[in-house]
């Protein structure tokens, strides 16, 4: 029985390599995100606030503002999502908070580079109206938020 599930493993694993192999740009994983954060700074640049359209994480609606950072935490990313909720409330923009996002039904290797090139970013990464960005100011959120 073990033979039958080491043989089964091993072609999971073969099969994945060649998936892979026929999906995968010349650079690999790296030459994906490289892509995805050329296509995102190019779009700072072009106007707006930074943030990138993606797909929603599952379970989340596409409307409204998500902030995804780890809860009653201590580190300086923590501290940063605390603050900006704060200032959301002080402004009046309602929201909601995350510790995880999971993207089971992605695509296209196209929205896989996005999504990563955001989420690999610093926390907190925060998602207003269908679209994201890591660690932006309460500023830009707002700005975003409101359309302005």
């Amino acid at each position: 029985m073990n033979v039958v599930k080491t043989c089964l493993a091993v072609g999971v694993v073969v099969a994945g390599i060649c998936l892979w192999s026929v999906y995968a740009p010349e650079g690999g994983v790296s030459e994906v995100v490289a892509k995805a954060t050329r296509r995102i700074d190019s779009g700072k640049t072009a106007g707006g606030h930074g943030f990138v359209q993606i797909p929603a994480p599952d379970g989340q609606a596409s409307r409204g503002i998500v902030i995804f950072a780890p809860a009653n935490c201590p580190s300086d990313a923590a501290q940063r999502a605390e603050a900006l909720a704060r200032r959301l409330s002080a402004e009046g923009v309602p929201y909601a908070r995350s510790e995880n996002a999971e993207f089971g039904s992605l695509a296209s290797p196209d929205e896989v580079s996005k999504v990563l090139s955001v989420m690999n970013g610093p926390v907190p990464v925060v998602f207003v109206n269908g679209k994201a960005k890591a660690n932006p100011t309460p500023e830009e959120v707002v700005a975003e938020y409101r359309g302005g």
